[in-house]
């Protein structure tokens, strides 16, 4: 009886989803395996996340979509809690540093929401930007941080150009997101610029690269990232339990859509492991 009502309490929970015939859809799956009884064997709160979690990501197609215990993440709360070690020294910025032929390159692993991570990506881009090629390398980056996203866009591009405009389950616009004015970014905004990215690329990372490659402001070398496009919130659905839903879909001026279930498709197809190579290649013919 317990799990029923607690199944049937997510189901309700996760109707807040972006897409209510998704929400739908996965909630009547949620109902029908638990009346089958194919929820049976959970014993455990673990069990019960990764089972179900497990479930509602097969028929949602949503690989953003987590289900988690408030006391494993300290809370409620749409962003992941991190134990890599690279995501989270410098708020994940690795490297700046200028390579021969003096081109620019950065490396980061995550998009961090934090006033700290702003003052250190500008401080990198600053750094970088008396090289005559820049090379960013999202190559191992996670998601993150939407406002860190726009504001290190902001470097390479004008002021007040609409990057993407934010739509809710009922497809009406509820922000546009526009580049921002940035100090000392003037020598930014011409330099030839080089994304490079692998498959497990996601979500902010994505971003980026994205809606820098969409404005045809920078090249994309890689592989094809991963595909989570949407906002994802927290709602808690009792009081050991969490679920993190896609809540608003972005959608690009450009093409008029995004990456979602597609991935950020490269200007240039190699290897991740060759992605660099590719871009310094590229970089020193262009000098």
């Amino acid at each position: 009886h317990t799990r029923s009502s607690l199944v049937c309490g997510l189901g309700d929970v996760y109707k807040r989803q972006v897409f209510p015939d998704t929400a739908l859809k996965v909630s009547e799956v949620l109902l029908q395996q638990e009346q089958s009884g194919a929820l049976a064997d959970i014993t455990s709160q673990e069990q019960f996340a990764d089972k179900v979690g497990d479930l509602m990501r097969q028929y949602s197609g949503d690989g953003h979509l987590n289900l988690a215990l408030i006391a494993e993440q300290g809370g409620v709360s749409h962003r992941l809690k991190e134990t890599e070690e690279r995501k989270i020294n410098n708020f994940a910025f690795e490297q700046a540093r200028i390579l021969p032929g003096n081109i620019g390159y950065l490396k980061l692993h995550k998009f961090w929401q934090a006033e700290e991570a702003h003052k250190v990506g500008h401080g990198a881009l600053v750094f970088l930007s008396h090289s005559d090629h820049i090379v960013i390398d999202l190559r191992h980056s996670g998601g993150g941080s939407p406002q860190l996203v726009q504001y290190l866009i902001s470097h390479f591009v004008p002021e007040g150009i609409v990057l993407w405009d934010l739509l809710d389950r009922n497809g009406k616009s509820t922000e546009q997101i526009r580049s921002l004015a940035v100090p000392d970014s003037e020598l930014l905004k011409t330099k030839p610029l080089y994304i490079l990215q692998g498959e497990e690329l996601v979500s902010a990372g994505e971003f980026f690269s994205y809606t820098l490659q969409q404005l045809g402001r920078a090249v994309v070398i890689g592989e094809t990232s991963a595909g989570l496009a949407h906002y994802t919130g927290a709602a808690q659905v009792n009081d050991w339990l969490f679920v993190r839903i896609p809540m608003y879909r972005p959608v690009n001026p450009v093409t008029g859509t995004n990456f979602e279930g597609v991935g950020v498709q490269p200007n240039i197809t190699v290897s991740s492991e060759m992605a660099l190579y590719t871009a310094l290649r590229l970089a020193n013919k262009g000098s």
